[in-house]
């Protein structure tokens, strides 16, 4: 399985009143990485979309380690693994750039469905690509 990366950096509005990344950012940081690394694959994800496609986010086990704060750069890994008929669960970890230390791990199952919102068989691209 390939291992991709995508990076970022923190900004200010991201922030909880402590100074630390808001727990629920996390997720939008994990879209952002798998948003990105499928347009680099070639496999944008609004042409999904656009074809009645969806690719939804079905199950999430997250774990915060260590808190990320103003100006950190983030580097987001995510691989696909335990692929299904309809669906694909992702790897994705976060770690600070510059220490390498892991602030963050999660696997989410993401599902296929057509327009009518039912499961549907992966597309073979996709599996392609992150399998």
């Amino acid at each position: 399985m390939t291992k991709f990366s995508q990076t970022l950096k923190v900004r200010s509005y991201e922030l909880d009143a402590q100074g630390h990344v808001n727990y629920a950012v996390y997720l939008s940081y994990l879209e952002y990485a798998r948003v990105a690394t499928m347009e680099q694959l070639g496999i944008p994800f609004q042409d999904y979309f656009q074809k009645g496609t969806g690719i939804v986010i079905v199950e999430a086990h997250i774990k915060y380690l260590h808190p990320a704060t103003l100006g950190d750069e983030l580097e987001i890994t995510l691989e696909g693994m335990n692929p299904g008929k309809t669906s694909l669960t992702f790897r994705q970890d976060i770690f600070n750039a510059k220490t390498g230390k892991k602030l963050f791990e999660g696997e989410l199952v993401a599902v296929f469905l057509n327009k009518e919102g039912k499961p549907i068989p992966m597309d073979e691209d996709f599996r392609k690509a992150f399998l």
